[in-house]
């Protein structure tokens, strides 16, 4: 099992991002209510586990606050076959690295030690071990699978306002010169002319949300790194959005000239 398959460890890592990371693409007092009741501790002892296999869902609730909760993972690594299976290269390779970890009794070496984190190398390119395509393909077939499911979700939870928690493992992106014909140059170690992806006011992103019975999405994503010359550029980890007040400025990027920052 990889170590984020446990939604309730998703959850502990969100809450322990410093709030200075956070961003509300538009505030209210209203969203921020609903963020503090899921950030903060206290508040969060208020919430009941139901991500159980056998649980009814969504994954959390709360009666205290009227609030439940879906959470989802999404990557930029899974694609869907011509018949439709879902193939990911890297989780598959993870699972099976931790329990050969298991299997050789290593772990039994290090019984204090709570969370294994495994990286598997795919052999792939870059452009074939993720893209930006396989990111917005990956969400969107996602969050639209969730979607189908909130009829359910109001049925165990009636007047229950909802919120969809995206944990998002994907690398940054970066908009760039070079089209998709020459994507397949190696550019590790060079330095290109290029814009850093806003992945929270991408266009294409917030239409999947947009117009549906979702109220709130966060959007957490801490695995992103952009460096420039002079360093590297910090952007938000989590980003908090009313599906009704979206009403703010976004961004438009070409899916031929998007990069993963990370090779």
């Amino acid at each position: 099992m990889n170590l984020y398959d446990d939604e309730n460890k998703i959850i502990k890592y969100f809450q322990d991002i410093p709030i200075s990371s956070i961003y509300f693409p538009k505030m209210s007092n209203e969203l921020k209510r609903v963020f503090d009741k899921i950030y903060f501790i206290e508040n969060w002892l208020q919430w009941r586990d139901s991500s159980g296999k056998d649980d009814p869902p969504p994954d959390f609730y709360s009666d205290k606050f009227g609030l439940m909760m879906d959470v989802m993972r999404i990557d930029d690594h899974a694609f869907v076959t011509k018949k439709g299976k879902i193939i990911n290269p890297t989780n598959a390779g993870e699972s099976r690295l931790r329990k050969e970890l298991e299997d050789s009794g290593i772990l039994k070496q290090f019984p204090n030690c709570k969370n294994i984190f495994v990286t598997a190398k795919t052999e792939l390119s870059t452009e074939e071990d993720h893209n930006y395509d396989f990111y917005l393909s990956n969400f969107e077939r996602t969050v639209k699978e969730h979607i189908r499911k909130i009829p359910l979700y109001k049925q165990n939870h009636p007047k229950y306002k909802l919120v969809f928690f995206v944990f998002d493992e994907s690398s940054a992106y970066m908009e760039t010169e070079i089209n998709s014909i020459r994507k397949q140059i190696h550019y590790e170690h060079e330095k290109i002319k290029a814009s850093p992806h806003i992945h929270f006011l991408d266009k294409s992103f917030l239409n999947i949300v947009r117009n549906t019975n979702i109220d709130y999405l966060i959007w957490f994503s801490p695995f992103k790194q952009t460096r420039c010359e002079w360093g590297e550029i910090e952007m938000p980890i989590v980003g908090v959005f009313k599906i009704t007040d979206m009403d703010f400025e976004t961004c438009i990027y070409e899916a031929d000239y998007m990069l993963s920052t990370e090779v």
